[in-house]
């Protein structure tokens, strides 16, 4: 139900009244306990949103939007997260499944056969003939004078894996390159070392990619 407004007049406010039309307040003051307003109105329900006014003599309470501001941002920044971390997870995958379902001959899921002292190549590294294997002075594998030149088009880094076999079990294994950064048409020396001793007897040498 809705409150009747109350009737015109002058009404306290603060230190001062106010004039009240019966609809809205005026801009008319005047000092408080003028003759006129001996008389006894009741009061405007000052605190109750009728007519629209706001309570008597308060100040409007400006409403604060700072927690809601904060949520906004670190929402921004979460979707700006989990979006750079779904690209990342992405291209990362994109990766790994290249290099498990790489097939490439000399590949890291296709060793490839070589035989010493032959050219071979492996995804554009090209590899020169003349090289070798023996033992170094300790007993272990030794990869000598193994040169390849890098006709890939552009830098790449080099990691291969070159393995003596007996049929199908390794018997020793020397790691080539160790990330070596191999400029484009570069011809460089392949540095390899081995823990393992070399074999008496091996039927079959294989060079992989190790990533």
């Amino acid at each position: 139900m809705t409150q009747a407004p109350p009737p015109a007049g002058w009404y306290p406010q603060g230190d001062q009244e106010r004039w009240w039309d019966g609809n809205a307040w005026s801009d008319n003051f005047r000092p408080l306990g003028t003759q006129a307003a001996q008389q006894t109105y009741p009061q405007p329900a000052y605190g109750q949103p009728t007519y629209g006014q706001p309570t008597y003599g308060a100040q409007p309470v400006k409403q604060s939007h700072t927690g809601r501001n904060l949520l906004i941002v670190f929402g921004v920044l979460l979707l700006l997260l989990v979006g750079s971390c779904t690209a990342a997870v992405v291209v990362l995958g994109d990766k790994v499944n290249d290099a498990v379902n790489d097939d490439t001959p000399g590949g890291p899921n296709n060793p490839l056969t070589i035989t010493p002292g032959e050219a071979f190549e492996v995804s554009d590294f090209n590899y020169a003939d003349g090289w070798s294997i023996g033992a170094d002075p300790a007993g272990y594998v030794s990869v000598d004078n193994l040169k390849l030149t890098n006709n890939r088009g552009k830098s790449s880094r080099l990691l291969v894996e070159i393995k003596l076999l007996s049929g199908n079990e390794v018997l020793a294994t020397a790691t080539c390159g160790d990330y070596q950064s191999v400029a484009e048409d570069t011809t460089i020396t392949v540095t390899c070392t081995s823990g393992d001793t070399l074999p008496a007897t091996y039927d079959k040498v294989t060079i992989q990619d190790a990533f």
